[in-house]
């Protein structure tokens, strides 16, 4: 009892002081701050919910310190996805529902698509409606880069109406991709510090052969993608729901790539000239692994299969 105290205390303490160091000013703290939810991931793995609710209270307490706003904020954009996660990872590894790394997937992506929304609903409802809310924030947008242009008469093109309005309007789109992102990298990492703490209840599971997305995944991304096309607030909302699932099917593309090159001399040298080429050519790259993924999902991508690696990547 007193293992686990001590576990959801130090849990706590670090997601709070991760999640406030942006407030900081520090550069390096906004990047730290991705990681604000995988201690309580790694609670709720290993040392049960009760742990992680305790880490939950702690890590709000600590960012309440800062400011007490962020407590509110802490709860509802980290503790809340870290705490439900991590749940349905102690239902994925200790076998009570075998939904799968495909499954856990398909949660996190929902999951970052219902924070967009909630978002996108909240700023519709203060500005009495998602176009005069893009309106206003474009506004505003615009006058920030005139100003940081130092274009006074905003003849210079940075001051447009258009590239504001693209910016506003892209902004759901590139939080879905940063969460369906940071979500999944943290959920990895935190299983894999339960694994190697002996916490976690079941073997590591091939993630590389089983990361595969339900096939309504398949559907609603199509679904998504044509409803781009629609004007207006429907687009933004569309856009998001397609980029998280984009995001989503390029990590099955990479899952599907990691497996497909097993047992092969050049592998080490393959991944890395495809990691570097992801890094260096961003986001193209990531397009095609996006399509390797969909092809995946409507036709597994298999060859003969050495027997896979301790690490199982």
């Amino acid at each position: 009892m007193t293992h686990r105290i001590l576990i959801a205390l130090v849990a706590g303490l670090t997601a709070g002081v991760l999640f406030v160091l942006p407030a900081k000013g520090m550069m390096l703290g906004m990047w730290l701050s991705v990681l604000a939810p995988m201690p309580l991931m790694i609670a709720a793995m290993g040392y049960g919910f009760p742990a992680a609710l305790c880490a939950a209270a702690i890590g709000a307490i600590v960012s309440a310190l800062m400011q007490p706003s962020l407590g509110v904020v802490f709860l509802v954009s980290t503790a809340f996805p870290a705490l439900l996660l991590g749940w349905l990872s102690v239902h994925v590894f200790a076998g009570e529902r075998r939904l799968g790394p495909g499954g856990l997937l398909a949660a996190v992506t929902a999951l970052s698509i219902a924070a967009v929304w909630g978002m996108i609903a909240f700023v519709a409802i203060s500005y009495s409606g998602l176009d005069v809310a893009a309106t206003e924030i474009a506004d505003g947008v615009r006058e920030l880069v005139k100003a940081m242009a130092g274009d006074e008469d905003g003849a210079g093109p940075l001051a447009s109406d258009d590239l504001a309005r693209l910016v506003v309007a892209s902004v759901p789109a590139v939080l879905a991709f940063w969460s369906v992102l940071a979500l999944s990298l943290n959920l990895w990492l935190a299983a894999r510090v339960t694994l190697i703490s002996g916490q976690l209840a079941r073997e590591w599971p091939d993630v590389p052969t089983n990361l595969r997305l339900p096939r309504v995944a398949l559907a609603a991304f199509a679904l998504a993608t044509l409803a781009c096309a629609l004007p207006g607030a429907s687009r933004v909302v569309a856009s998001s729901a397609a980029v998280a699932l984009g995001v989503a099917f390029t990590l099955q593309g990479l899952a599907a790539l990691h497996r497909l090159t097993r047992g092969r001399a050049s592998r080490p040298g393959l991944l890395a000239t495809l990691y570097t080429l992801i890094f260096i050519l961003f986001p193209l790259p990531l397009i095609i692994v996006a399509g390797v993924g969909l092809a995946d999902n409507v036709k597994p991508l298999r060859r003969s299969l050495p027997k896979p690696t301790s690490t199982n990547l």
